[in-house]
């Protein structure tokens, strides 16, 4: 059974969605280097899924940090 999210803004129902087409992100912290003259920047693990939702009523979009990931 899926959790209810309810919109800290209007009290509205909250929808899950995706980012880019995507069903799932990842949130981990900014690693930044510099190879060959070039700025790099990557995302360091560990790595987290990150889901989006969305208010019906609003359009007000919240994102969750959600399971802990090594890849």
């Amino acid at each position: 059974m899926t959790e209810q999210h309810v919109c800290p803004k209007c009290n509205g129902q909250m929808e899950r969605g995706g980012l880019r087409g995507d069903k799932m992100s990842k949130w981990g912290h900014i690693k930044e280097s510099r190879i060959f003259g070039v700025d790099v920047v990557d995302i360091a693990s560990p790595y987290y899924a990150v889901e989006a939702h969305r208010c019906k009523q609003c359009g007000f979009i919240e994102l969750y940090a959600t399971k802990q990931q090594d890849k």
